[in-house]
């Protein structure tokens, strides 16, 4: 069966990793994947380190009538039975371009909450090409069954699935990241994990050191990721300068990208999630797989994936005094991180299993579910 990934992201974060992962994995089962991608892009680069099928284009977003044309003669050129979308963005160009071509069928992945009813003429057209709207939890369905024009029927979740592998607190070695970085065995390392943006909370989390440097003088947090390339070169610049004016030189630290998550995660105490409001986090699953003392924000998705603080403290967003509490009571009290790491890593493989999560996406490609 030959199924075409559309994602034509600038960005590379949870969305980008999971959909070509998410390729791999379904290649992996015997599909024919094609992945169209966005030239120059991480999730491009991403691909061609694999030798991942496929093409690179910039198509202006929403609508392109060449990225119309050029989808529409590729389908008929190749022979494809689902394209499976995999960003909003690109849903109006695809579904435009499979209109009259009712042998392909369309699959639309939404991994983020959607603000407001998309009830008019053009979302029903656009979206009464779908045969499936693919969401993440729970919460996120709900959402898009009040507020997309589809059927409650043809909106499932599908949980994000991890390599259970690849992020395992017990195989994954220890140390390399401090060392990198210089980082002492025994400085409490705090750490942020995701595209520098003004709605991932590192101002916050810089404004709260100070706090936590009070009770644990050596804290070091940790900012790994690179601005969101729409802020490049604009949004760095103010949080080393926030960090500079608080003095938090050698306190804060910039580490860049990383292709190795599990090794970075590996090397801290506190996994912070301090975006303001997330649908859910493959950043926080990933965390809670290596079972990482976690804080989150209590907004969004995230309460739901911790529990409620079950496996997890939930700060107030935009709040630095309340991330600095929670991780002052973390490090504080290692028994109560131990307990609620134990329970993230219990959560995850029950129920975040890639192999699961493939295997329900196999049953949808293959009309058994």
């Amino acid at each position: 069966m030959r199924v075409i990934y559309v994602l034509f992201s600038r960005g590379w974060g949870g969305l980008e990793r999971y959909t070509v992962d998410q390729a791999v994995a379904m290649t992996a089962k015997g599909y024919d994947v094609y992945f169209l991608r966005r030239k120059s892009s991480k999730t491009a680069e991403a691909l061609d380190a694999l030798s991942f099928p496929g093409e690179e284009w910039n198509p202006v977003d929403y609508v392109d009538i060449r990225a119309i044309l050029a989808i529409r003669s590729l389908v008929r050129r190749i022979g494809v039975d689902i394209v499976h979308v995999h960003n909003s963005i690109d849903l109006g160009i695809t579904a435009t371009a499979l209109w009259r071509a009712p042998k392909t069928r369309l699959i639309f992945s939404n991994y983020m909450n959607i603000p407001k009813p998309k009830h008019d003429l053009y979302h029903r057209l656009e979206y009464g090409r779908v045969e499936r709207v693919i969401t993440g939890s729970d919460s996120m369905r709900i959402n898009a069954v009040e507020n997309l024009p589809v059927m409650p029927e043809q909106v499932v979740t599908i949980h994000y699935g991890l390599d259970l592998e690849k992020f395992d607190p017990h195989k994954t070695p220890r140390g390399r990241f401090r060392e990198k970085f210089g980082l002492d065995g025994d400085r409490p390392v705090i750490g942020v994990i995701g595209r520098l943006d003004p709605l991932k909370g590192q101002m916050e989390m810089i404004e709260a050191m100070p706090l936590i440097l009070r009770r644990f003088p050596s804290a070091v947090l940790a900012l790994t990721g690179e601005e969101t390339p729409e802020l490049q070169g604009a949004y760095k610049s103010r949080l080393v300068e926030r960090k500079n004016a608080l003095k938090l030189d050698g306190s804060v630290i910039f580490t860049g990208s990383t292709e190795n998550t599990a090794s970075v995660l590996a090397d801290l105490d506190i996994y912070v999630l301090a975006s303001h409001s997330e649908s859910f986090s493959l950043g926080c699953l990933e965390a809670m797989a290596m079972r990482r003392p976690v804080i989150g924000t209590d907004s969004g998705g995230t309460p739901q994936m911790l529990d409620h603080g079950d496996c997890g403290l939930l700060a107030e967003p935009k709040n630095p005094a309340s991330f600095a509490r929670k991780v002052i009571k973390l490090l504080s009290d290692r028994e109560l991180a131990e307990s609620l790491a134990t329970n993230a890593r219990k959560k995850v493989v029950t129920s975040f299993d890639r192999k699961i999560s493939m295997d329900r996406l196999d049953s949808i490609y293959r009309r058994e579910d």
